[in-house]
């Protein structure tokens, strides 16, 4: 279906549509889940709403210390699947020019930022355009963005939309296939200000394919561990609460003869001499052990649930672990990467295929025989001399090439550079006398 029959056959032929549009009901459910997750990481959490209390005639603001717990965790997965460059495999011709336009248009740090925004939200959208003589991209917000799939789960189109704070004007940018539409509501009415030429079609839209209830949307890890996070941080605050009040600012109380007046809080080697009766503390004994039992079924949850090696959560000492040691250990997050990669995959493989378009626009243009692919390097300890001895026997039997030597050798970060400099010292004679 094309958008303008789902425009003709949903909303009649509206000309305004879009504005129905991004108050349907699940747009409007997704964008909830991507705006409370932008409140949680910016520590707005549940422990907040913990009510004060009333102690010693006076009111006690009970502790509601905040874990950001949730944005490390976020950063680890980030780190590891995007800590290292992504590299290009294929054919001469396609890495050379694609290496460039990578390299110019900053598309190492867009991908770092997707796999952020997909950890984060679920949905990633990304629009490929021509920026004066350069080819980069921008990330569309993941609370701006509306992708439209018809009932068959096509992608046709797409709605940039958002509300300025300041001047209250709604903003809507309408991507089909060939054109972008901006409209306003500036005035009160809807004004059509700018229609383009869209040369690259509808925004690439990543997902995070955890979703059970939906193909077309992602899922945010977020919503896996937030409950878990949520539960830890009352349990923290809870024992705070605990050891401050019957701990180190116990309730004092007296048995037979009654004081006059009071005793301060702060008394520290006080005596009171008592003709009849006993001065005490209510001092309340903790249960430690069934406390860090919780605590540590909590953090085991944790970790299984947010696919992170327990080292992380300093559990586990690495030192001189074997590279067997190693794969157990980050096994975890090496699946969980693993899945992400597939729909990182087939985002790269749409981003390539508009970048061919735009050098086409250039009088660059490929052969059938030319291909392109993407190799993921993730960020995990390894062991590097076992690592350069593999590369080397698969060098030496034929079995790699140079560049994919390079390319997984952990001694260097750039291939084009490494391979000129080879090329150099080929074409360099020296001279003995």
């Amino acid at each position: 279906m094309s958008l303008d029959r789902y425009v003709s056959e949903v909303y009649n032929n509206n000309p305004y549509w879009f504005a129905e549009e991004v108050q349907q009901a699940h747009h409007i459910s997704r964008i909830s889940k991507v705006l409370n997750n932008k409140t949680y990481l910016n520590g707005r959490h549940k422990i907040l709403e913990k009510e004060d209390i009333t102690y010693k005639e006076k009111e006690l603001i009970t502790a509601k210390t905040i874990l950001q717990t949730a944005k490390s965790i976020i950063k680890f997965h980030n780190s590891y699947i995007m800590g290292k460059r992504v590299s290009l495999s294929g054919s001469d011709n396609m890495i050379k020019h694609y290496n460039s336009v990578l390299r110019k248009g900053k598309f190492y740090l867009i991908n770092y930022k997707i796999v952020d925004v997909l950890n984060c939200y679920g949905d990633a959208y990304e629009y490929v355009y021509y920026d004066g003589s350069k080819i980069t991209s921008k990330l569309i917000e993941s609370s701006d963005g509306y992708p439209i799939y018809d009932d068959e789960g096509d992608y046709i189109g797409f709605i940039e939309h958002w509300t300025d704070a300041i001047s209250n004007i709604s903003y809507y940018y309408i991507y089909s296939d060939n054109k972008v539409d901006k409209f306003t509501n500036r005035g009160g009415k809807y004004l059509l200000e700018e229609s383009k030429i869209n040369l690259t079609g509808l925004p690439i839209h990543y997902i995070n394919g955890e979703n059970k209830e939906s193909e077309n949307f992602g899922r945010s890890i977020l919503e896996d561990i937030i409950p878990i996070l949520d539960r830890l941080e009352y349990l923290i605050n809870k024992m705070d609460d605990a050891i401050t009040v019957l701990s180190l600012n116990p309730l004092a109380y007296t048995t037979g003869q009654r004081i006059e007046g009071t005793v301060s809080a702060d008394a520290i080697g006080y005596v009171l001499n008592l003709d009849d009766g006993e001065f005490k503390y209510a001092v309340a004994n903790l249960d430690s052990a069934s406390i860090k039992l919780l605590y540590d079924a909590l953090i085991q949850q944790l970790q299984m649930v947010a696919s992170v090696p327990s080292i992380a959560f300093g559990q586990t000492n690495i030192a001189n672990a074997s590279e067997v040691t190693l794969k157990l250990i980050y096994q975890n997050i090496d699946n969980h990467a693993r899945q992400l990669e597939i729909y990182l995959r087939n985002g790269f493989e749409e981003r390539f295929e508009r970048i061919e378009i735009l050098l086409n626009k250039k009088g660059i243009r490929f052969s059938e025989e030319d291909y392109l692919d993407v190799q993921f390097n993730y960020n995990r300890p390894i062991d590097n001399s076992e690592q350069i001895d593999q590369l080397s026997k698969q060098y030496a039997d034929g079995a790699i090439s140079k560049r994919t030597y390079i390319e997984k050798s952990p001694l260097t970060d750039n291939v084009d550079v490494e391979l000129e400099r080879i090329a150099e010292e080929g074409r360099t004679v020296e001279v003995v006398e």
